[in-house]
């Protein structure tokens, strides 16, 4: 049986580009001809434009690190491969490390779920916007166990958030759950 690969999907080139184009560009722009026209004050011009180029390097930044999330679902069992990028390490206190890898064999999973929880956050001009988050859950089975093992934790699950992936979460649940029986 062949593998299925379910991967987020890829970034909007077009929008990064004008955003460069409008904040970063064209700012540059004025502030070579600035320096160029004038005759005294350039350090402050050169800081300005040291500035002006933080904003294109960040948006670089963003596709340099950035490693896609994935669910390979084989033969084997569900192989769940956890992404990262920038937005990723900004709001982990910096943190560059990638979350290792699980493989999950197909006899030690009980079976999958979807997990939605909405959030209600504040918008412009007043009110609220509400945020809808999915989360794939993979429940593992014989997770009771009589002792404790400190070094390896016995996980009753896995999951992965699904904001990012192309398809629905409801389409995911169901191509893990065919493949299941499938296999």
């Amino acid at each position: 049986m062949e593998s299925i690969t379910i991967s987020e999907r890829k970034k909007s080139i077009i929008t990064d580009a004008v955003l460069v184009a409008l904040f970063g560009a064209v700012p540059l722009f004025f502030l070579i001809k600035w320096l160029i026209e004038t005759d005294e004050g350039r350090g402050f011009i050169i800081f300005l434009m040291i500035v002006a180029l933080f904003f294109p390097m960040v948006v670089l930044a963003g596709y340099i690190w950035d490693v896609k999330q994935k669910i390979i679902l084989s033969e084997a069992g569900v192989k769940l491969c956890y992404g990262r990028n920038i937005v990723d390490i900004i709001h982990s206190e910096g943190r560059f490390a990638i979350t290792p890898d699980h493989e999950i064999p197909w006899h030690t999973i009980a079976g999958f779920d979807i997990v939605s929880f909405e959030r209600r956050e504040p918008a412009e001009g007043g009110g609220y916007s509400t945020v809808t988050k999915s989360d794939l859950i993979i429940k593992l089975k014989n997770t009771d166990r009589i002792f404790l093992d400190f070094e390896q934790p016995k996980n009753k699950y896995y999951g992965v958030g699904l904001g990012k992936f192309k398809e629905q979460p409801h389409t995911i649940l169901k191509m893990c759950e065919e493949f299941q029986r499938t296999v």
